[in-house]
């Protein structure tokens, strides 16, 4: 079947979908297991954790990237990549994008992980990081972490270009975070655009995108950050700017080593 003979709303979802997957074959890459333990060692958890959530397409080039800025940035915790999707190729960036129950059932899974090492490790800071389906599934993650006995607020959360609804309610996500949540979000997001008006976002809500918008609530420890390629000298692709491995490695640094939020004197 060809192009040709698809519907009009057929085919805008072919070649959605076809974005989508060409995005991510894009940056897509194996890591060797060798070279994850430098950023996990018993030294780094025993001072801290940052969990790294992934978008859609699972561990690639742009949350490594993330970490990489972590660790390029001295950041002495343990940076931790945590793929919370359904590890398919192709197929499983969809059940990803729109399987809103599923994303919600990683979310649990990953709070009590969270709380584990809470009891493990008292009074350590911990901050989560999600790229795109990564930044909702964050979300999901802290109201989940609400519901565990014993569990405590974590320091804080940063959603990078994150596929969630700009309407949705983020409250029971904020009051288990001690500093805030910095949602980062580029107007300039085309995937953010056309692609969760097609699909939904993570939260099965089709729409705008906080990631592309912004969150419609405010709140003191909401902090919204708007980035594009242009303002930042980078010629990353808008989805992808966030992550930009300098960049994270020369803003990280501010927020994480902030006794409070916002950042004084950082946009």
């Amino acid at each position: 079947m060809d192009l040709a003979t698809i519907t009009p709303l057929r085919q805008q979802t072919h070649l959605v979908l076809l974005s989508l997957f060409t995005a991510a074959l894009a940056i897509t890459g194996c890591d060797k297991v060798s070279m994850r333990s430098k950023y996990v060692t018993p030294e780094r958890k025993d001072k801290g954790l940052v969990v790294i959530l992934p978008g859609i397409e699972g561990e690639s080039t742009a949350n490594r990237n993330i970490r990489s800025g972590l660790y390029d940035a001295d950041i002495p915790y343990a940076l931790a990549l945590y793929s919370w999707g359904f590890p398919m190729p192709g197929i499983g960036m969809l059940v990803n994008q729109t399987d809103a129950n599923r994303n919600r059932r990683q979310g649990k899974e990953l709070a009590e992980r969270v709380a584990a090492y809470q009891k493990k490790y008292p009074g350590r800071p911990i901050y989560l990081v999600g790229h795109s389906g990564g930044g909702g599934v964050c979300v999901f993650t802290l109201e989940a972490l609400s519901q565990l006995p014993g569990a405590k607020p974590i320091e804080g959360a940063f959603l990078l270009s994150s596929s969630i609804s700009s309407s949705y309610p983020m409250s029971r996500a904020l009051r288990m975070t001690r500093k805030g949540i910095v949602n980062v979000a580029n107007p300039e997001d085309g995937l953010l655009n056309s692609g969760t008006a097609t699909f939904g976002n993570v939260d099965g809500k089709k729409g705008p995108s906080a990631g592309r918008v912004g969150f419609v609530q405010k709140s003191p420890k909401l902090f919204e950050r708007r980035v594009t390629a242009k303002s930042l000298g980078t010629r990353d692709s808008a989805h992808f700017v966030a992550t930009n491995r300098a960049l994270v490695a020369r803003r990280a640094p501010l927020w994480l080593n902030a006794e409070t939020w916002p950042v004084a004197g950082l946009r």
